[in-house]
């Protein structure tokens, strides 16, 4: 939580408890004025001149009722007058009050953010850290690519980053990598992950690839002569 600025501190102790400077007398001698001069019409120059007052509380003060009504003519001649007779009116301790609230969440909003900005350098840093150590001793040329669907993360929607190899790979005993697909997706998976078609240079983000980078080689070729059309064996015929 953070402390009123020193300005709004000193401007609280400055303020008043009374919303205008005008006095019971002036207050009375402007209402006793509007009453007989306002009439019956409606001036629009005054309207559309005075639609806004001050503040709540002066207006109040000045009227003498907290539940006035601007559609009342008379009301809105009163509040016309007045504010040509003071045109700035003291500043209440309640204003004050409600101004260094509003500075304090300002305040407070402006520390999350920056505190969120923090969070995410340093997370960017560390996922850097994770990445460059897991590929630095691959043995396939692998690049990553985003995932076209993101997720929910720290409030924010994010795109996961898959690894991806460029050429068939293997990890362990017999776990097959394909080609053009994420290293976290099973080999009999039958629809593959939805990735961008341009890699990244960002770092990848998904734990099951990264897990996978360190350990996949490149699968060995197959051996032996393969002949797309094998002979097909003779058949004797007896005349």
């Amino acid at each position: 939580m953070t402390v009123p600025s020193t300005r709004s501190t000193l401007q609280a102790l400055q303020g008043t408890d009374r919303p205008t400077r005008l006095s019971d007398n002036e207050i009375a001698a402007l209402r006793e004025r509007a009453r007989r001069t306002a009439g019956p019409f409606v001036d629009p120059k005054v309207v559309y001149a005075r639609r806004h007052f001050h503040n709540r509380e002066w207006a109040e003060a000045i009227v003498g009722d907290a539940a006035f009504s601007l559609n009342h003519w008379p009301t809105m001649y009163l509040l016309a007058i007045a504010m040509d007779a003071e045109p700035e009116p003291p500043v209440t301790r309640t204003q004050l009050a409600a101004q260094a609230a509003v500075e304090e969440r300002a305040q407070t909003a402006e520390a999350s953010r920056a505190l969120r900005e923090q969070r995410t350098v340093e997370r960017h840093r560390a996922e850097a850290a994770v990445w460059g150590a897991a590929v630095r001793g691959c043995l396939v040329k692998v690049v990553v690519r985003e995932n076209r669907y993101g997720r929910v993360r720290g409030g924010a929607r994010e795109r996961l980053r898959h690894v991806v190899p460029l050429s068939e790979a293997v990890s362990g005993r017999r776990r097959r990598h394909r080609e053009g697909r994420a290293l976290c997706e099973t080999p009999g998976r039958a629809r593959p992950l939805l990735l961008d078609e341009d890699p990244t240079d960002a770092p990848a983000t998904c734990q099951r690839c990264l897990a996978y980078v360190p350990q996949i080689r490149l699968a060995a070729p197959p051996t032996g002569p393969q002949n797309p059309h094998p002979a097909q064996p003779k058949t004797s015929s007896t005349n």
